[in-house]
């Protein structure tokens, strides 16, 4: 009887310390929301918006008024990765993160146009 109330306080400790690990570790995920715009700060509508953490991979294109809301889930461990945007007839967009801090505002993504767009009739 004894063992076996060790055994019940032993799990009791165990599941609880793993609760607080994964209480202070994070909730497993990354996200992301802002638009697209162009040089003139005017929505870009259809732009490829990519986000990577962990080996996780979210695309999404943007709406009407430029705006993405992005996210992926991953295992409880500081978010690593990358958020990119495209449109043909612009530079892409890069950003590389190692922290949820850098991501947890809103995002505007400001894609540049390419030097034969910008000159084109």
């Amino acid at each position: 009887m004894l063992l076996s109330s060790q055994r019940w306080v032993f799990a009791l400790v165990a599941a609880c310390g793993l609760f607080a690990m994964s209480a202070c570790m994070g909730d497993g995920g990354i996200s992301t929301h802002g638009r697209v715009l162009d040089e003139s700060g005017k929505p870009i509508k259809g732009a490829l918006v990519t986000l990577v953490s962990r080996g996780r991979k979210d695309e999404i294109l943007s709406g009407d008024d430029g705006s993405h809301d992005i996210g992926v889930i991953h295992a409880p461990v500081t978010p690593m990765g990358k958020l990119t945007a495209s449109k043909a007839g612009y530079e892409s967009f890069e950003k590389t993160f190692n922290s949820r801090d850098e991501l947890n505002r809103p995002l505007d993504i400001v894609l540049k146009r390419t030097l034969a767009s910008a000159t084109a009739p």
